[in-house]
């Protein structure tokens, strides 16, 4: 933090000619995005735009208003955040998913679609004049990590498949793909359309369906076969499944097989 704290404070410094700074700002290495106080962008860089996607910054500076945008405020949940920062405070916030759906929806692409998700370390800190009075706030978006393709949701996938007769952990399952259970979850949803939860779900019940085909087992052994309680939610589930109760269903695959 104390490094973090050093290094906004010697950006400070170099506010000393407009001009001079977003020149600075434009060679940086990382995505950096300058606002308003009323919250309308002033100045993206080379960096920003190229993580962006963004094929033109001057359908950025001047359009973009990051306080009325639902996606930053509400739906990555960082209201908080950044009003704290466009009250005058310097703010770090650590594994912020970036929206590239978002701003690909928004702006015209520079390249073909993002098939990336990515996780940022964003700061953001105040830019006072001679006068003290607060003119800009200053974004600083450090990527953390880059997960390309489905590689992370097959790993999970392939764990909760193997792991299916144990109790559904989201924090074990999350550990697979290297993600928090949050950022995971998220991720997960995105590309695969269900939640873990449910992915796991249908891998439990495709073994339940398993076990009801043996014709040693009955209805509440196949469910302890399965480790699950058979007067639990997966009863429910079962039926919501297949539109059937597990005894008629295992009545109907005797008179399948019989046939």
């Amino acid at each position: 933090m104390g490094k973090n704290i050093a290094a906004i404070e010697e950006f400070k410094k170099a506010f000393g000619s407009r001009e001079v700074f977003f020149q600075f700002l434009d060679m940086f290495p990382y995505m950096v995005e300058i606002f308003a106080i009323d919250g309308t962008s002033v100045f993206i860089n080379r960096a920003g735009c190229e993580e962006g996607n963004v094929a033109d910054p001057d359908e950025v500076t001047g359009n973009y208003n990051i306080l009325n945008d639902p996606v930053v405020m509400d739906v990555l949940g960082l209201r908080e955040i950044v009003l704290k920062a466009f009250n005058g405070e310097t703010v770090i916030v650590n594994e912020v998913r970036v929206p590239f759906e978002d701003l690909e929806a928004r702006y015209k692409p520079k390249k073909e679609k993002h098939h990336e998700v990515k996780f940022q370390k964003v700061t953001g800190f105040p830019i006072h004049d001679e006068k003290q009075k607060l003119t800009y706030i200053v974004m600083i978006f450090e990527t953390l990590q880059t997960f390309k393709g489905r590689k992370e949701i097959t790993r999970a996938e392939e764990y909760m498949e193997k792991n299916w007769y144990d109790d559904f952990d989201l924090e074990k399952i999350a550990k697979t793909a290297d993600l928090s259970p949050f950022h995971f979850s998220r991720l997960f949803k995105q590309k695969t359309g269900m939640t873990p939860h449910n992915f796991y779900k249908n891998v439990k019940i495709g073994k339940l369906k398993e076990k009801l085909c043996d014709p040693n087992m009955s209805v509440s052994e196949a469910f302890t076969a399965c480790n699950i309680d058979y007067k639990g939610r997966y009863l429910q589930n079962f039926r919501e499944a297949t539109g059937m109760s597990p005894s008629q269903y295992k009545k109907d695959m005797f008179k399948t097989q019989k046939k």
